[in-house]
């Protein structure tokens, strides 16, 4: 099977070029800079065929897609930087909705497969327990999931991109002491793991909307971190002070 994995400089398409790779698949990547731009691990997708594409652009997808003829595309390209998605919104609207838009639209018109990732901020984070498959209460707070849903994971973490483990991480050899929140909760989930469920599921023809977090519970980014926990307006309100010292000393 030819497959297309949009966003292939990302942590989940990286790992899913290399899972479909490894199952024998022809997999194809592409994302907006020139070449692959990834990490450079050695790994399958650093060789695997690579084209620019921007999903913005109706005209461009429709060529790439055509002059690909992927039986099924992975559509893993997204605005992902929530905070800073709400002074982007008509740019990351036309990322995650319109671009989605022009992916489906191209789909269809060759007949073959799409699969869209989406977000669990298309909720509203309220309860206190997994939303089921056919959940359809909706309610994004915010321009990212609010623009996913109108495209329509877990918090991902992965070896390669930016995520939430690699910060902690250069946050802790620089600093003493790390605050991260404890009222938020989640599953973290690896996208190794993803990338393997998003493979098994792409090799059948089992359509509809699926929820997939690696197994073990929810937990908070504290937890998570194992750091000192801190509520979500007291992080709030610490980082505006912190941006109002920054604007004075300027």
């Amino acid at each position: 099977m030819k497959v297309l994995v949009t966003g292939v400089c990302g942590q989940l398409g990286h790992d899913v070029v290399n899972e479909l790779t490894k199952r024998g698949h022809e997999a194809i990547g592409s994302d907006i800079t020139p070449v692959y731009s990834g990490a450079d691990d050695g790994t399958a997708v650093t060789r695997a065929p690579y084209v620019q594409l921007d999903i913005t652009d109706a005209d461009a997808v429709s060529r790439v897609l055509g002059e690909t003829k992927p039986d099924a595309v992975v559509h893993c390209a997204a605005w992902t930087a929530v905070d800073a998605a709400e002074d982007n919104e008509d740019r990351v609207r036309a990322i995650n909705a319109g671009g989605t838009r022009h992916i489906a639209a191209a789909c269809k018109v060759l007949g073959c497969k799409l699969m869209y990732i989406s977000t669990d901020y298309v909720f509203d984070g309220q309860g206190e327990t997994p939303w089921a498959p056919d959940c359809t209460d909706y309610a994004p707070l915010n321009v990212y999931g609010q623009t996913k849903l109108e495209g329509e994971l877990a918090w991902v973490f992965g070896l390669n991109g930016k995520n939430f483990i690699k910060t902690m991480l250069s946050l802790g050899q620089k600093h003493e002491c790390v605050r991260v929140v404890c009222d938020q909760i989640g599953t973290p989930t690896y996208t190794l793991d993803l990338a393997r469920l998003l493979v098994d599921m792409i090799e059948t023809d089992r359509y509809g909307y699926y929820h997939a977090t690696n197994e073990g519970g929810y937990i908070s980014w504290a937890d998570f971190a194992r750091v000192r926990p801190v509520k979500s307006r007291t992080a709030v309100q610490q980082s505006a002070r912190q941006a109002q010292a920054d604007r004075k000393r300027l």
